[in-house]
């Protein structure tokens, strides 16, 4: 509960308005205030919605952001959902017309420690990925999880932004597989770990997830192999492409008949 005090001094604030986040320090501790997002253009959707098709991975495909009341009702509702489960995430402290209010959970993500540290940072990462089977484990799943959504220190510290549901559009073994593919996609180039140990990492963690989880990340095994092929030139074809570039071969080499830890019984 926040005092009338605290509230008022949130809502006297130009910044969060103009943009969207502010840090506050006040007596019931550091919270972020988050202001509702104007809606989206559609054309980055259809452009991720093509190459989804294209590739046949359904479970790529964008996730609607509504933008306004109707993501912030969203992001309530996950982050509810997700404390419920036992899960670390922010916990809401105060909820307005235009914004809400929530515990800050530090000031460093994955993302940022990933680029400066590299695989300096690989204790941290499979933090990573041992929170990302715990959320599916307890029958959630994350929808934006980019390493940037991943609040670290020296330790995995909680998991943000819920703006969107995945199961708007899809079930929730494709949401649950998709969280893998983003996350792996938005770690995988700046963790720079040599084959053998990305490998080990994935055999220990996939082995523990659903069979169906598994059998649809052997599915995008197959389907995105054909990606390997392709020059991995970050001029030409940009970093979103090649760090998926490394999410196929990452996933190929996993799914290799005989390879320890390969679903093959998945279809």
């Amino acid at each position: 509960m926040m005092s009338a005090t605290s509230i008022a001094r949130i809502e006297a604030s130009p910044v969060w308005a103009a943009r969207r986040v502010e840090i506050f320090d006040l007596p019931e501790g550091r919270v972020l205030v988050k202001g509702q997002r104007a809606q989206r253009s559609p054309w980055p959707h259809r452009i991720l919605n093509w190459f989804a098709r294209l590739a046949g991975v359904p479970y790529l495909k964008a996730v609607p952001v509504h933008g306004g009341a109707r993501s912030q009702t969203i992001e309530l509702q996950r982050l509810q959902a997700l404390a419920q489960a036992g899960l670390p995430v922010p916990k809401v402290l105060h909820v307005a017309e235009r914004y809400f209010v929530m515990s800050y959970l530090g000031p460093t993500d994955l993302a940022v420690t990933l680029r400066e540290q590299g695989l300096r940072a690989f204790g941290l990462w499979s933090a990573a990925l041992e929170q990302l089977l715990e959320v599916h484990a307890r029958g959630q799943y994350l929808s934006q999880c980019f390493a940037r959504n991943m609040i670290v220190s020296q330790k995995f510290d909680g998991l943000i932004d819920f703006e969107d549901d995945p199961l708007e559009v899809m079930s929730l073994v494709e949401a649950q597989s998709r969280d893998w593919l983003i996350f792996l996609q938005s770690s995988l180039w700046n963790l720079g770990a040599p084959p053998a140990v990305l490998d080990r990492a994935l055999r220990d963690v996939l082995r523990r997830e659903s069979p169906a989880v598994r059998a649809t990340l052997r599915h995008a095994a197959r389907r995105l192999a054909w990606l390997r092929w392709l020059p991995g030139n970050r001029r030409v074809w940009g970093k979103d492409f090649v760090s998926l570039q490394a999410v196929a071969d990452a996933l190929y080499r996993h799914h290799l008949p005989g390879a320890t830890g390969a679903s093959h019984g998945d279809t």
